[in-house]
């Protein structure tokens, strides 16, 4: 099936799926104000980007970027394949704006990232490890201070509730957004049902947003064949959660 190969490599934007991929990373402080990100070049004898975001997390109670990689899972567990996203590939998310503000923290996690910019981003595809698993998706662990983390997921709620109809970015068009059980896990967890139209097909994606302290986890699953399984396994999820330690 072309889309199970290509959603892995895809699977940061989920809104282009089979398309074009990407997601965003981006750096934040307490007050919400973006830093450099951790991919941007310094100058000679100048505190490296990856030193700049560790010291806001540090200031901020958030994790360090080499702390959120470490706490980000690896490998393979609960039967998917788990791929860091190239970098070149977590670009294009960053503009993704929806029509209708209400709307815009679903847009930006459509995007890879969340509306609140975050100190670091780390990026994950999940492909199944049988092949008769035909659930393809992604995941990325966001961290925040705790005071921006429960924001990002308040924003989230809201947004569900505020956004049924659906929203369109980038030329996209999302039909539709309905709230489904999330796995009881971390401080506090969502799940969500979004629709979205490429080409003539419509495409059901399922979210799981989980927060434990400033650190938000994203899992984002589709499946051609049953859209209702579309949801990454609660075993993932909180194989993760309990990473994070």
């Amino acid at each position: 099936m072309k889309l199970r190969r290509a959603l892995p490599i895809a699977a940061a934007l989920p809104a282009l799926l089979a398309i074009s991929a990407c997601s965003g990373e981006s750096a934040d402080s307490g007050d919400g104000k973006a830093k450099a990100s951790a991919s941007a070049k310094s100058t000679p004898g100048a505190p490296s980007a990856d030193d700049k975001a560790a010291a806001e997390a540090e200031r901020i109670g958030a994790m360090a970027p080499r702390t959120l990689e470490k706490a980000t899972l690896s490998g393979t567990s609960n039967g998917f394949e788990i791929k860091k996203v190239a970098e070149a590939d977590v670009e294009a998310g960053r503009s993704m704006k929806a029509d209708k503000a209400e709307c815009q923290p679903l847009a930006s996690l459509a995007g890879g990232f969340t509306q609140v910019p975050a100190v670091a981003v780390e990026h994950r595809s999940l492909e199944p490890a049988e092949a008769k698993n035909a659930t393809v998706g992604s995941m990325w662990l966001a961290s925040h201070s705790v005071k921006n983390a429960e924001k990002v997921m308040a924003d989230l709620r809201t947004s569900v509730k505020e956004c049924p109809g659906g929203f369109k970015t980038l030329g996209l068009t999302y039909t539709s957004v309905e709230t489904v059980k999330a796995p009881t896990t971390g401080d506090e967890s969502l799940g969500y049902r979004i629709t979205n139209v490429v080409g003539k097909q419509n495409v059901t994606m399922t979210y799981t947003v989980v927060r434990k302290d400033g650190a938000v986890a994203v899992f984002y699953g589709v499946n051609m064949l049953t859209p209702k399984n579309s949801a990454m396994p609660e075993g993932i999820v909180k194989a993760q959660v309990a990473q994070l330690g």
